[in-house]
């Protein structure tokens, strides 16, 4: 699991990578840094503070929320520890709030607790009209009728429905769907996609289109809200 930590503090954000040194940690003493990060390489959780230069943790949390990151999950680790800051937190959509100095165990059990919460999301159906995804059954349908997709191509497309609208590249595909191996190369991309392309009908038929970005990478268009 990766988890992105916005921490000013290197003496903080120390320890709690070393609390966390079983999970993939990044941190960021910059909240531009992390929200320049995120669109390449989406975490699984964000820890964030309130309190920083410029950009505060808050701001993040907005930003978060106006875009199509806004189900990653936000812990604050912060020293406000007043009624209205917490409540605001919570209110602007943070999923947890933990006042300064925080202990490893209880660090631990809420983020454990938020991706619980994550998962029974993940689980549940997406629609995306026309289509339905069932993740449990790895099965999409539309108008109806169940298409067969291999595990992989099911992947792929709700990756791009997911990202709607943004830019992805191959390397990015090949690390979240493949997770990048020696004998997997930007051919096999191109392959998934061209088939994808052509079972869901993602050619604007149904107003999704697949489009290829030269040289860049792909990019899934809703044409009904251009």
């Amino acid at each position: 699991m990766k988890i992105y930590i916005l921490e000013d503090d290197t003496d903080q954000s120390e320890l709690y990578t070393l609390w966390l040194d079983n999970y993939d940690c990044k941190v960021f003493d910059k909240a531009r840094d992390l929200i320049k990060e995120i669109p390449f390489n989406v975490p699984d959780v964000l820890l964030i503070d309130w309190n920083l230069p410029k950009v505060g943790g808050l701001d993040v949390l907005h930003w978060l929320k106006g875009s199509r990151y806004d189900n990653i999950p936000v812990i604050f680790l912060t020293s406000r520890n007043t009624e209205d800051d917490i409540v605001t937190a919570l209110t602007d959509g943070a999923d947890d709030y933990m006042v300064k100095p925080v202990s490893e165990g209880i660090l631990k059990a809420r983020i454990s607790a938020v991706t619980r919460r994550l998962v029974d999301n993940e689980n549940k159906d997406l629609q995306s009209d026309p289509y339905t995804f069932n993740k449990k059954a790895n099965v999409v349908s539309y108008e109806g009728v169940n298409v067969s997709l291999t595990n992989k191509e099911f992947e792929l497309a709700l990756y791009f429905f997911y990202n709607e609208g943004a830019l992805i590249s191959r390397d990015q595909l090949l690390e979240s769907i493949w997770v990048k191996s020696s004998d997997i190369n930007t051919r096999t991309v191109d392959t998934h996609i061209s088939r994808l392309r052509k079972k869901l009908l993602l050619n604007g038929t149904y107003g999704w289109k697949l489009v290829s970005i030269y040289h860049q990478g792909y990019k899934l268009i809703n044409q009904n809200q251009t």
